[in-house]
């Protein structure tokens, strides 16, 4: 059980960036669609708050979640997990370089001020959640 507490303090970081990169992904599919977290439940036959804690990164879905979520939004497991995979890649390795473009095509200028507004906001958030910040 001691290696167990160890190993999960280890990973921590990688898997609150992980939740993030998850959030941002099904955030990002989901609003491009122009559905509610509502419209997202009923077709993934998932809660409106278990899909907002995924959303913000606070949880990590189960597999079977990823399927429902998948299946949701038309995609297979693994076009589901590459939109996750280029939020983890630095820019200029693997796809990550070409995403923001295919994320951000037909946004207008109040959709990228917004996105803005939440980047700054996920700061100043992350900020405050470190110690001594």
């Amino acid at each position: 059980m001691s290696g167990h507490s160890g190993k999960a303090a280890d990973s921590e970081p990688a898997g609150a960036e992980y939740r993030a990169a998850l959030g941002w992904a099904l955030s990002d599919l989901r609003r491009n669609r122009g559905w509610s977290l509502r419209e997202l439940s009923e077709r993934s036959g998932l809660s409106v708050p278990y899909l907002s804690e995924l959303e913000r990164g606070r949880k990590a879905p189960s597999p079977e979640a990823l399927g429902s979520l998948a299946a949701a939004y038309s995609l297979s497991l693994a076009g589901l997990l590459r939109a996750v995979a280029s939020r983890l890649e630095p820019a200029g390795e693997g796809t990550a370089a070409e995403s923001p473009p295919d994320l951000l095509t037909g946004l207008t200028q109040d959709d990228l001020a917004e996105l803005l507004r939440f980047a700054a906001y996920l700061r100043w958030r992350r900020e405050r959640a470190q110690p001594g910040g």
